[in-house]
């Protein structure tokens, strides 16, 4: 019994691992079209 709640448990940290490695690639990608945005001074027709 105790290793089906180990195995529960290591999957729960694997999710949360991926949805936070999502989470910082959205970031990153975010930052990264801001920051082409601004130097290049481009305007974005809202």
């Amino acid at each position: 019994m105790s290793l089906d709640r180990w195995k529960s448990g290591v999957a729960a940290v694997r999710a949360r691992w991926a949805g936070l490695e999502r989470d910082w690639q959205s970031v990153v990608v975010a930052t990264a079209i801001v920051a082409t945005t601004g130097a290049l001074e481009l305007q974005i027709p809202w």
